[in-house]
């Protein structure tokens, strides 16, 4: 059940706090650990004859408690997510070789994890937010065979990557915050990309809180209690999560079952954002 948005405003510094001391326990998830790394998988509701699935690696000093928010809300459209951390208990999270090797052990298991809900896996959207989504390009500019598609969260730092021609979409923010540069992160992956790409850039918005006057929405703001050090101490309006989530949905659809254009992805928000689009120019 999720709060009204006024009373998420009076309990937004005591939620950040349990969030970063106790974790998130209101979501429906198994924890795996594997021989490279540890893994958590949000099934979607009910039985399924064929599942897509997210896979998302974590970012710098995060772990796969970080997004159960953001899972809950992609999984209300009947995908699979799963939240890898293929450096558990270590702080940088951007070795391709280990994402990989992670992400084959996920194909090779999540059959068997997902009987119950999924009777088959259609395709695997592979990512990762920040560190993590660093690590899902250069492993899958190494190896193209280990995606489908691409979605990640604004990944850091892409500007010395090499091109991927798989559908591709990216967020990220027409500003640097918690010192990611934007010209470096989403910005960088799209212009990485081509072939089927999409951008959601989130425009500045900037309002008071217990921080002061600081950006609504910003590089942490996909994180259950944000990243260590990088907070504006206000909740994420669930309204983020809720436009993540269906521009998701829009690009699965797209790519896979319906027709690839910028009106099919061209989704209604909250989040002030600008969608760039296969030769969209930024």
């Amino acid at each position: 059940m999720r709060f009204t948005t006024s009373l998420r405003q009076v309990l937004a510094p005591l939620t950040l706090l349990a969030t970063l001391c106790f974790g998130s326990s209101a979501f429906a998830y198994t924890d795996y650990s594997l021989t490279n790394g540890d893994v958590r998988v949000h099934l979607p509701s009910g039985s399924n004859s064929s599942c897509d699935v997210i896979v998302l690696g974590v970012g710098t000093a995060m772990s796969i408690s970080s997004y159960d928010t953001l899972s809950d809300a992609i999984n209300s459209y009947g995908y699979a997510t799963v939240i890898m951390d293929q450096n558990v208990g270590g702080l940088t999270k951007t070795d391709a070789d280990d994402y990989a090797a992670l992400v084959s052990e996920v194909k090779a298991n999540l059959p068997t994890w997902a009987a119950d809900s999924c009777d088959a896996i259609a395709h695997y959207v592979l990512g990762g937010h920040s560190a993590g989504g660093m690590a899902a390009h250069n492993a899958v500019a190494a190896d193209t065979t280990l995606a489908d598609a691409m979605f990640s969260i604004d990944p850091y730092d892409i500007s010395d990557s090499a091109n991927i021609s798989l559908p591709y979409m990216v967020w990220g923010f027409n500003f640097t915050t918690c010192f990611v540069t934007k010209e470096d992160a989403a910005q960088a992956a799209y212009e990485h990309s081509s072939g089927n790409r999409a951008f959601y850039r989130v425009e500045a918005t900037y309002s008071w809180g217990p921080c002061g006057y600081s950006p609504k929405y910003f590089h942490c703001s996909f994180c259950d209690g944000h990243c260590p050090a990088c907070t504006n101490c206000q909740l994420t309006p669930d309204s983020f999560f809720d436009d993540v989530a269906a521009s998701v949905d829009a690009f699965v659809q797209s790519v896979f079952y319906g027709t690839w254009s910028k009106a099919a992805l061209n989704i209604s928000t909250t989040t002030p954002l600008t969608l760039f689009v296969d030769t969209d120019t930024l």
